[in-house]
């Protein structure tokens, strides 16, 4: 018999996208649809959209009510990142203060009303996954968790349990062994890149199975990033210099600024009051006209809400670049026109310093399970991120091509924290 059969929710709370599951009187619930407006009705994007500080949209809603606005108000994607930022408290919306624990916990609320809906019930419990390291420092990885528990209090839950994503995946993956592997699973999101080394056999699971859970923070959004890092926020003020007034020092664009500026999830915080009228007076005392006009586009771009949008566009380019040796990235917004060719050489090189720290990651979690690359049985991938063909490749010179499984759906962590739901129900979790 259960320990404890109440009804828990499964949240696969994504920097990208979000699925919801659960498991009910001992029942696996698959992922349910909680997004009408969505292509999958099982996914909704990890959107919010305040067109004013009383009012919020969801998911696809959210992005289609934000381009029929005209863009006004604030669209928040990739907002689950700046959990390990002890220096982000949140933002301000008109004259409402909010927290980044409430921002999560809002859409973490929406889910659980949506979820609610479609099961016909209350419920107080859910399993939620979180990445294996929401950064690499750990006072910064275990604020990360608390931020996220608060959400969670904040959104009405009042039992939860975190489950490693990587550790979902292979819960996951688990129900297909029949006989006992050493399995890597490799979970690439959008904000994180995580492994887990787990022995997988058919017999009732032990938490001794777990080997080493390690991963770290980067992934989609940080390739993503790239392309304005190495080119594209030049065109938008990155390497102005300026002299303020009565100084003698010439100064350049703060890096705090350009870090912002390079990010998906940080970017529209620019337009927060601060940050904007710092960013005029570096306008104001720029030495070069090039500079100002550079900056000019910058305020258009947070002015006339264009900000989501170029990020779709380097989105795309990534993606093109994974099947294309070139593609042309053209943004054609009167007053923002971009045009730029890049290179799938220079994808790969700008990528570098990411793959390196995504692989040392992995290299770590190998250490931690005393494993080596040879007794690994079997890799499972999942997430987007595991199909970039320099990924990809690196994992086949690790391990070979006939050990490598690479799966392209959504849900194999959802299906595996809905597992986790029904351990805990055992109490083997």
């Amino acid at each position: 018999m259960s320990l404890n059969s109440d009804p828990t929710l499964a949240i696969d709370f994504g920097t990208s996208n979000s699925l919801v599951g659960a498991f009910v009187n001992g029942e696996r619930i698959a992922a349910l649809e909680i997004d009408p407006f969505a292509s999958d009705k099982t996914m909704m994007r990890t959107l919010l959209y305040f067109p004013h500080a009383d009012l919020c949209y969801y998911g696809s809603e959210a992005l289609s009510k934000y381009i029929s606005e005209d863009m006004e108000g604030r669209l928040f994607r990739s907002f689950k990142s700046h959990l390990p930022t002890q220096s982000y408290l949140g933002t301000i919306i008109d004259n409402r203060i909010l927290t980044l624990e409430n921002m999560i916990g809002t859409f973490l609320l929406e889910l659980k009303k949506r979820a609610e809906a479609k099961l016909g019930i209350k419920v107080n419990k859910a399993v939620i996954g979180r990445p294996a390291k929401y950064s690499m420092d750990p006072v910064a990885d275990e604020v990360a968790l608390m931020r996220m528990k608060k959400a969670a209090a904040f959104a009405g839950f009042t039992e939860v349990e975190f489950i490693a994503e990587p550790l979902a995946a292979a819960f996951d993956y688990r129900k297909q062994i029949k006989d006992e592997k050493l399995i890597l699973i490799g979970d690439f999101g959008g904000g994180t890149s995580d492994f887990t080394v787990i022995k997988l056999h058919p017999n009732k699971f032990s938490k001794k199975d777990v080997l080493s859970i390690d991963g770290c923070p980067l992934a989609g959004d940080a390739l993503d990033s790239i392309f304005m890092s190495h080119k594209l926020n030049k065109n938008f003020g990155a390497g102005s210099v300026y002299r303020m007034p009565f100084s003698t020092n010439i100064l350049k664009m703060p890096q705090s600024i350009m870090q912002r500026l390079n990010h998906p999830a940080h970017i529209v915080h620019l337009k927060e009051k601060d940050t904007y009228e710092f960013i005029k007076e570096v306008r104001k005392c720029a030495l070069l006209d090039s500079d100002k006009d550079a900056i000019d586009k910058l305020f258009l771009m947070i002015e006339d809400q264009q900000i989501f949008s170029f990020f779709e566009k380097i989105e795309s380019t990534k993606k093109n670049l994974s099947s294309n040796a070139d593609f042309n990235f053209k943004f054609e917004y009167p007053g923002l026109e971009t045009n730029e060719t890049f290179s799938q050489k220079q994808f790969v090189d700008w990528s570098a310093g990411v793959k390196e720290k995504i692989f040392q990651s992995l290299d770590s979690c190998l250490a931690s399970a005393q494993v080596t690359y040879d007794q690994i049985d079997l890799v499972c991938l999942t997430g987007g991120t595991a199909h970039v063909p320099f990924i990809k490749k690196e994992f086949e010179n690790r391990f070979g091509l006939d050990r490598l499984q690479t799966q392209s759906h959504f849900h194999s962590v959802l299906s595996g924290l809905i597992e986790s739901a029904a351990f805990w129900s055992e109490g083997l979790i």
